[in-house]
């Protein structure tokens, strides 16, 4: 037994040595980065990547003109009956106010030698403006998009399936009361459709117009086998 632990002692004392080489060989800049956080480091070098986030003061703040903003030193305020009252110290009026629901809101910016006109308003109230403004530019938006006419391309040599899938989809878009731009166009690396062809592809697309109830709504752009464009709606 002796003679073992005279053994195993001297290897003991050579491998325990052996892990302390392995760390010491970890380039600098490697420990620093388990030292400093990731996220920290990205941000420091992409700021300009960063997600900014407007809460409703910052609407507030850049849609009106307020309080401190007002440049003006007089105001004349106006009153919930509609009048205008006698030339004020800007200072004194927003003292009197509790900013804490309410601002001093610039209704019309003052000329030279001028005095603003102002009116004390509540926070809600500019709450419910940006609302309402933010909802008539998506309502303006949403009926610019639905005017906009759908589009369906159809090659001249189209095949007959995919033909009866684009009048498919032509039928749904004048049932939704859509205007519809058929483009017929010849595609590239592909078969190129005769004349006699191209003529029955038309005579099928008016067909399906007719049976639909639908109407040309101007007279076709172009023709074969150039690009043709057909508008097409329901009256």
């Amino acid at each position: 037994m002796q003679r073992a632990l005279v053994l195993v002692k001297p290897w003991v004392r050579r491998a325990a040595p052996a892990g302390r080489p392995q760390l010491q060989s970890i380039p600098a800049n490697s420990r620093r980065q388990f030292v400093t956080s990731p996220c920290l480091a990205i941000d420091r070098r992409r700021g300009a990547g960063r997600v900014k986030i407007v809460t409703i003061d910052d609407k507030i703040a850049e849609t009106f003109i307020l309080d401190d903003k007002i440049d003006s030193f007089l105001v004349r305020q106006k009153t919930q009956d509609n009048k205008l009252s006698d030339p004020q110290l800007l200072r004194d009026l927003l003292l009197e106010t509790k900013r804490s629901n309410n601002h001093v809101l610039q209704l019309s910016k003052p000329g030279e030698g001028e005095v603003a006109i102002v009116q004390v308003v509540d926070r809600k109230d500019l709450v419910k403006r940006i609302n309402a403004k933010e909802t008539s530019a998506r309502q303006t938006q949403l009926a610019q998009k639905e005017k906009k006419p759908k589009q369906l391309e159809i090659n001249w040599a189209i095949s007959g399936n995919d033909l009866q899938l684009k009048m498919k989809q032509l039928e749904e878009f004048l049932r939704k009361g859509k205007k519809v731009e058929l483009l017929f166009a010849a595609k590239r690396h592909q078969r190129k459709a005769a004349p006699e062809e191209a003529e029955a592809l038309l005579q099928a697309v008016r067909e399906k117009v007719q049976e639909v109830g639908a109407v040309e709504v101007a007279a076709m752009e172009g023709g074969f086998p150039r690009q043709a464009t057909m508008t097409i709606k329901i009256p």
